[in-house]
């Protein structure tokens, strides 16, 4: 079949979902719903799109760690020395990310509300400028993707201190995770695939394990292995209810940091 992808930029992804939202649950019309959808929805008054009515999951796609690195000339090396550093220097650190709103910038702010430390948030359009800035120094660190952020460590330009998932990346195995530190501590940059609500089950079974093929795809796993992320075997139901534990997790974080888009 000939799939037409419609980019539809804008408001951290609400115009495309609300479009979704809006068109004919007769199976031709699928979206991504991604980790931003479930912040959007305490960020923005009229988001388009009810995370709870306005969709028939289909199913979990891939999810990867953020990363925390940081500038090579800043004195910590662990997580327990950032926080330390952070303690005795409330307020002076900046962290880069590439923009308000997103995973990248929440997980920040919910590190920030777990490790109980201040630090002020940097926002930049796009990955790229934020790392940018880390490297030359103009914000000591960053929060980012691990496809965005590990090739400069690498280099040996920026210094990695953990990853936010539970778990520690095969790619990365030597950089621990924050839950190391702050127990339960669990954030991945994810998406799935969602289809309008009220599209029939026989259609969403049959999309579901048509995904669950392509996931199993040689090909695309090594395509996920290379950037840093892997598939995760959720049935619709389940993908719904992570959807929903996901929003009721970051509306605590968005409200404690006070956080606003319109």
């Amino acid at each position: 079949q000939t799939f037409v992808v419609d980019n539809r930029p804008g408001a951290g992804g609400n115009l495309g979902l609300e479009a979704l939202a809006r068109s004919d649950n007769d199976g031709y019309t699928i979206g991504i719903l991604t980790t931003a959808h479930p912040i959007n929805s305490w960020l923005y008054k009229k988001p388009g799109y009810d995370l709870k009515t306005s969709f028939s999951p289909i199913g979990f796609l891939q999810e990867g760690p953020i990363m925390l690195v940081v500038h090579p000339s800043l004195p910590v090396n662990s997580v327990a020395d950032f926080i330390a550093y952070a303690k005795a220097n409330p307020g002076k650190l900046n962290f880069a990310t590439s923009g308000t709103g997103n995973s990248t910038h929440m997980a920040g702010e919910l590190f920030c509300n777990r490790a109980q430390i201040k630090m002020t948030h940097v926002p930049y359009k796009g990955s790229a400028p934020a790392i940018a800035d880390t490297i030359a120094g103009v914000c000591e660190l960053s929060f980012d993707t691990m496809i965005s952020a590990l090739p400069h460590v690498k280099a040996g330009k920026l210094k990695a201190i953990a990853i936010t998932t539970g778990k520690r990346s095969s790619m990365t195995p030597d950089v621990p995770c924050i839950a190391e530190t702050l127990p339960g501590f669990d954030v991945s940059a994810w998406n799935g695939m969602v289809a309008p609500a009220g599209t029939p089950k026989d259609v969403i079974d049959r999309l579901h394990a048509a995904m669950v093929d392509a996931l199993a795809s040689p090909n695309v796993t090594k395509r996920f292995t290379e950037m840093g992320v892997t598939p995760r075997a959720m049935q619709p139901e389940e993908f719904h209810k992570f959807i929903l534990q996901e929003a009721e997790m970051w509306g605590k974080t968005v409200q404690a940091a006070k956080i606003t888009i319109d």
